[in-house]
């Protein structure tokens, strides 16, 4: 099952090459940054994350940057620079928001995904002000959904606000601000309950309580907690799994540790076996970090941040946990 709400995690999107960055990169691919442990993140040619075939996500980069270049409006930069990312090229995909926030600089929309962008590329503060921003632009809204892609790549309007709250919660969290992580989750939550989003609930779920534990409210942590009632059949009904899923049942005592790592492709968007490893370790190691035994954390930290693809939210979230448990550490 493939549609944008599974797009999301990651969910978790420099260059003036804004003219063609999927041809322009080099066999060895194309470099985006540094990480928090200051290592290389590159993107490795013709990278697929499950979103859609390499073709296609070509396809869609070509219409995309036509349609940016003839006419550039909010919602033709909002797509181009969602392909780019769905491509791995961040970097390139910040480079579009800014041009177009210079013509629309009170959009939303574009301060959404450029803080989204800059959390990926692990600019906490920058990713923090601008989703501020935007948060303040939607005070007193109603929910705005974006405009979908082109027919040949289906999938639901995502909801704006939704999103943008979620992405707050997560630069927060990077910053290990856990209450305001907390906040900020709690209020994406509202909106994937306005619109009986199980699977967006699910997450949120996850890293409110993960932010709650962790900052040191675990009788509003364990609430939370207890109030998360879904079955996985419910989650994904037409089958599958999910790491948050899992990870919530992990914390809830209902799956048991030495048993719960896996690297199995998920076969949805993002649920890619890295992304699945990364996820899982990540789980494992807050399981172990909330139960006070950080040098149990140490291995399965490393683990998710030892995959090849950089811009998983539980790699990001497991370099920011490295610094601050093990800062004179090597993973």
């Amino acid at each position: 099952m493939m549609n944008r709400r599974h797009l999301k995690l990651l969910v978790s999107a420099g260059l003036l090459l804004i003219a063609a960055p999927a041809t322009a990169v080099a066999q060895e691919g194309s470099f985006q940054g540094m990480s928090l442990l200051g290592e290389r993140m590159v993107t490795a040619p013709a990278r697929n994350a499950n979103v859609a075939s390499v073709e296609t996500l070509d396809r869609a980069a070509r219409d995309a940057k036509a349609a940016f270049e003839s006419n550039m409006t909010v919602d033709s930069a909002t797509w181009y620079g969602r392909i780019l990312f769905y491509q791995g090229y961040t970097k390139e995909s910040a480079a579009v928001y800014d041009q177009a926030l210079k013509r629309f600089p009170n959009s939303g929309k574009l301060l959404r995904h450029r803080a989204h962008r800059a959390f990926s590329l692990r600019e906490f503060d920058k990713s923090i002000e601008l989703g501020l921003k935007a948060a303040k632009l939607y005070e007193n809204q109603p929910l705005e959904r974006e405009k979908p892609g082109p027919d040949y790549f289906p999938g639901d309007p995502d909801v704006v606000q939704y999103y943008l709250y979620y992405h707050l919660g997560q630069a927060y969290f990077g910053k290990h601000d856990f209450e305001n992580a907390a906040k900020w989750f709690a209020k994406s939550a509202e909106s994937a309950a306005f619109t009986h989003d199980i699977e967006a609930r699910t997450a949120n779920t996850y890293w409110e309580y993960l932010s709650l534990a962790r900052a040191g409210k675990l009788r509003e942590a364990q609430k939370l907690l207890d109030s998360y009632d879904l079955t996985l059949f419910e989650v994904h009904p037409k089958g599958g799994s999910d790491t948050y899923f899992d990870g919530i049942q992990l914390f809830k005592g209902n799956r048991a540790a030495d048993s719960f790592f896996s690297d199995k492709d998920g076969g949805r968007a993002f649920a890619t076996a890295d992304g699945v490893a990364a996820s899982t370790a990540y789980s494992l190691a807050n399981y172990y970090i909330l139960s006070g035994e950080p040098e149990k954390a140490k291995p399965w930290l490393k683990r998710s941040i030892n995959v090849d693809s950089w811009s998983f939210f539980a790699r990001i979230q497991a370099e920011a946990d490295w610094l601050l448990l093990f800062p004179n550490e090597k993973p």
